[in-house]
């Protein structure tokens, strides 16, 4: 499935540009003259990464970002500035965005840029790295004697100058756990700037991470901080550092002993004032009797472990978790609330969720999608009722699930049909929101 972006430029002939480029490139372009237009796009579909000119009538590319980050965060926001903007880009990037190119761009920086993006986009939304903070604590839902223990942890962590590792099986919310150290912090005003070590091929790590001078390599058109850089006074979250090439553990052992680093291509060394967080789904203590990971690093970053449970293993959260999806989901797609059926919550307290807190978070969202009335019923659900028993689904229990979402697709393919291809016409025949048709579409994989 192509990867789709989403361009938000004033300038057409710019926007045919970046359309070709992006194009030949193999990715699915959608473009916005200004940042009322993105906004609107954004309301019913979710882009693998948003690129926006700073300077856009209306509504410029800095309250496009901020909207986005307000509102879908795993979005990767990408600036397009000219001279006289480089700093405002610098900032937004501190404060969350993605990353920035200059007017005027190399194609291959360009690129390199938005396949960074993409693919911190698809290791988002494999791994549950992150999602609003308005609910809960930090974001985080939780009350049984497992929770209590990692919010006690992550108190004391932020406390700390050390550096904290978090681990964790994929999904359990490793991410909202290091923004909460850093919101708490000393360093809470300061920028949090993460990079995931899965998503960064081992060519271009060292670029992204200590930045590069102009010329220092083919698209280097201009020098740029790297993220090590712009997150002086806050803090550097490092997603998945087991993924981190063995050449580059070096050098960010050397950054991390004494906070010095050189852009690639550079000579002047740089200092950064920094908090360092990591985290990691493997066993790095293995990987390092396998030669995977360099011992004195794990010393290094292991200042104060915290460690998330699975889901399973705490299952007094499921059904509160739930209920905080729940409300969220309604709320985006603007429906009236709905409740669990007792059926459904006793599915939700059963069911392994190998996926853990992301996978709930998903389910949540299907069914809200997928719902009539006000109830989330079973087959809202989309898992197997024998899952949650721990047994393979029946293949009656298959057909059944299946059935269902087969009604509603033929349901929305004939409103669509009969509104001339309109899905905000489709929508108001079918008595739903634009947003919540779209959502089903996505959902049920509505093609025709």
């Amino acid at each position: 499935m192509k990867s789709t972006i989403l361009v938000a430029e004033d300038d057409r002939n710019l926007r045919r540009v970046l359309r070709a480029m992006l194009a030949r490139e193999g990715y699915e372009v959608a473009e916005a003259p200004d940042g009322e237009a993105a906004c609107a796009w954004l309301a019913r579909r979710r882009p693998d990464a948003l690129i926006t000119d700073i300077r856009m009538p209306k509504m410029d590319g800095l309250a496009l970002f901020r909207h986005v980050r307000d509102r879908r965060p795993d979005v990767p926001v990408i600036l397009i500035t000219a001279y006289g903007t480089i700093g405002d880009a610098v900032e937004a990037i501190r404060a969350g965005a993605f990353d920035y190119i200059s007017k005027p761009f190399d194609e291959t920086e360009l690129l390199r840029v938005v396949g960074n993006a993409v693919r911190t986009s698809a290791v988002a939304d494999r791994e549950g790295a992150g999602g609003e903070e308005g609910g809960g604590w930090f974001g985080m839902v939780g009350r049984s004697p497992a929770w209590r223990e990692i919010r006690k942890v992550v108190e004391k962590a932020a406390a700390s100058p050390l550096s904290v590792m978090i681990t964790g099986e994929t999904g359990t919310g490793k991410e909202l756990v290091a923004r909460a150290i850093h919101r708490i912090s000393g360093r809470g005003e300061g920028p949090f700037i993460k990079i995931n070590g899965a998503a960064i091929p081992p060519a271009l790590w060292e670029a992204e991470v200590f930045g590069y001078e102009k010329g220092a390599f083919t698209g280097a058109v201009t020098s740029k901080p790297g993220r090590f850089e712009l997150a002086d006074g806050g803090t550097f979250f490092l997603d998945e550092i087991g993924d981190v090439p063995l050449p580059m553990q070096a050098k960010l052992l050397r950054v991390l002993q004494d906070r010095a680093f050189e852009r690639v291509g550079g000579v002047k060394t740089l200092t950064a004032d920094v908090r360092f967080i990591c985290a990691s789904n493997r066993d790095l203590r293995k990987e390092t009797d396998r030669g995977r990971f360099r011992e004195d690093l794990f010393y290094r970053v292991n200042g104060i472990p915290v460690h998330l449970p699975p889901l399973r293993a705490r299952r007094e959260d499921i059904l509160p978790l739930a209920e905080y999806f729940l409300s969220r989901a309604c709320a985006e797609v603007g429906i009236g609330r709905r409740r669990l059926s007792p059926e459904t919550a006793a599915i939700l307290e059963r069911y392994p969720w190998p996926g853990n807190i992301r996978e709930l978070e998903n389910a949540i969202g299907r069914a809200v999608a997928l719902s009539e009335g006000g109830e989330i019923t079973p087959p809202d659900l989309c898992i197997a009722l024998a899952d949650a028993e721990g047994e393979e689904a029946t293949p009656e229990e298959v057909r059944f699930h299946e059935s269902v979402r087969d009604h509603k697709r033929a349901i929305i393919l004939r409103a669509i049909r009969r509104s001339g291809g309109s899905k905000t016409k489709a929508a108001e025949m079918l008595g739903l929101q634009p947003t919540y048709l779209s959502r089903l579409i996505r959902v049920l994989k509505v093609e025709g």
